[in-house]
């Protein structure tokens, strides 16, 4: 499998909306190693992991970049505007993390063996859970394919 990563910087997310999806081109699947991500102003962050309820369909994405220069284009993409929102529900949150008001309080979580797929219901969205617009965050996403 080859590894690729990509980052951006959101918008700062209104309450209950996405800061970013992660997604797979169609009928293809890609395995998250790490996803980082930091507040870029000094705004209280509440950032939920989820997939997606719905198809959402992105206006601004970034294809990933591969590790090895060599190895073929990327077939994920980190979206950060979207002409059809993506929908969470928020009981079925994989991890949350809140941020304190703090600019470059971030976290990384790690995993094994996350899948991201298409748009969807299995695109991954982070979310902001919180009750006030957040911050922007510098995010990063590790992963192979």
């Amino acid at each position: 499998m080859a590894k690729y990563h990509i980052s951006a910087t959101t918008s700062a997310a209104a309450a209950s909306a996405a800061f970013c999806t992660i997604r797979a081109g169609a009928s293809s699947r890609v395995r998250i190693r790490e996803i980082g991500f930091s507040n870029n102003a000094a705004t209280a962050s509440s950032v939920a992991l989820l997939r997606a309820t719905n198809a959402f369909v992105a206006t601004t994405s970034a294809l990933g970049q591969a590790y090895d220069t060599g190895d073929p284009a990327s077939i994920a993409n980190l979206d950060t505007a979207w002409s059809t929102a993506p929908t969470v529900t928020i009981a079925n949150s994989m991890r949350r993390w809140a941020l304190p008001a703090t600019i470059g309080a971030g976290v990384i979580w790690q995993f094994d063996d996350l899948v991201a797929g298409p748009a969807g219901t299995a695109g991954l969205v982070l979310w902001n859970f919180g009750a006030a617009t957040a911050s922007a965050l510098n995010v990063y996403v590790v992963w192979e394919e």
